[in-house]
């Protein structure tokens, strides 16, 4: 069952698992901090806690807690080994905090499953030089030129068929649309 939690700057709610808001709810600190009455959604589509703290000396200490961290730390256990590790949301969605949408991934798989594009063509993996679209995918950090093509669009399918050769399907495959006859 799940539960839905108000946002204090936005009409969105965090959804998340009964059994981890009823956990979460026995923290004596998360109480004292209000903690479900101030969460609140960042620009990037994150549930967070912030709150600035006055301290004796007059300065003041920033707190922050994002609910997919929080969750991840004490109900997902972490994969063993080297490397940071990241919170992914499985299904793009940062205010769904749910269990079975939350998993451990390391930070090439978490870029390879996102959709937002920066880059002049519109399209991953893809780059203009002169009157030619190149391909290039990554793995391991080292490029893998795929070859030249006349459009974007024809380089965009060739990232996507590597990609999924090698990492299968995930959210960063590129969204070509189909040419009308």
């Amino acid at each position: 069952m799940s539960v839905k939690i108000a946002l204090k700057n936005s009409s969105k709610s965090a959804l998340l698992d009964s059994k981890v808001y009823e956990a979460l709810n026995k923290s004596q600190y998360l109480k004292e901090i209000k903690f479900w009455d101030n969460l609140r959604e960042h620009s990037s589509g994150y549930v967070f806690f912030q709150k600035n703290w006055r301290q004796k000396d007059r300065s003041y200490r920033n707190e922050t807690i994002y609910l997919h961290k929080l969750i991840a730390e004490k109900f997902i256990e972490k994969p063993k080994g080297k490397g940071r590790w990241f919170v992914r949301f499985i299904n793009s969605n940062p205010a769904d905090c749910q269990l079975a949408n939350l998993e451990w991934s390391t930070f090439s798989n978490l870029v390879r499953n996102t959709k937002k594009i920066k880059n002049s063509t519109g399209y991953r993996g893809v780059v203009k030089q002169g009157r030619k679209y190149y391909a290039y995918i990554y793995v391991n950090r080292k490029a893998i030129p795929l070859g030249s093509f006349e459009t974007a669009e024809e380089a965009a399918q060739a990232y996507n068929k590597k990609s999924v050769e090698l990492f299968g399907e995930t959210n960063s495959l590129n969204k070509i649309p189909k040419r009308k006859k």
